[in-house]
């Protein structure tokens, strides 16, 4: 009987003797990164939401200037939020192309504890601090 690598919804628990990016855990990344990008598209359009109804047309000028404010932050938000989309679909990608858990620098292993903090990472520890 063979033994199927678990997943956890916290994290991915290997097997003994089990090979970098084996296919159960691309299977588990892959799944997180959906799950990540179906959380930032709804953040998104939260964003939007709240955009659309800030009022920039206040009588008071400390009401306007805080509308301003408001709208300001909300709209670098919006653009964080896309941003991370991208790199999501990125990764995506490289789950696709065999590339996923390799320095896009050096070609090393990016490593599952640093893929599990940020599952969209294209750089390992070592490469970042060189």
């Amino acid at each position: 009987m063979t033994q199927v690598s678990q997943i956890s919804s916290d994290k991915y628990c290997t097997l003994e003797n089990e090979p970098y990016m084996s296919d159960g855990q691309l299977a588990y990344f892959k799944d997180k990164l959906m799950q990540r990008k179906d959380e930032l598209r709804n953040r998104i359009s939260k964003s939007i939401k709240k955009i659309k109804t800030l009022e920039a047309a206040q009588a008071d000028l400390l009401d306007r200037s805080n509308a301003y404010m408001d709208l300001t932050l909300e709209v670098k938000s919006f653009e964080r939020h896309s941003d991370m989309i991208e790199q999501v679909d990125y990764a995506l990608a490289r789950i696709d192309d065999g590339s996923f858990g390799y320095c896009e620098l050096t070609g090393d292993e990016i490593g599952l504890r640093r893929l599990e903090a940020v599952p969209f990472a294209t750089m390992s520890i070592k490469a970042l601090e060189a």
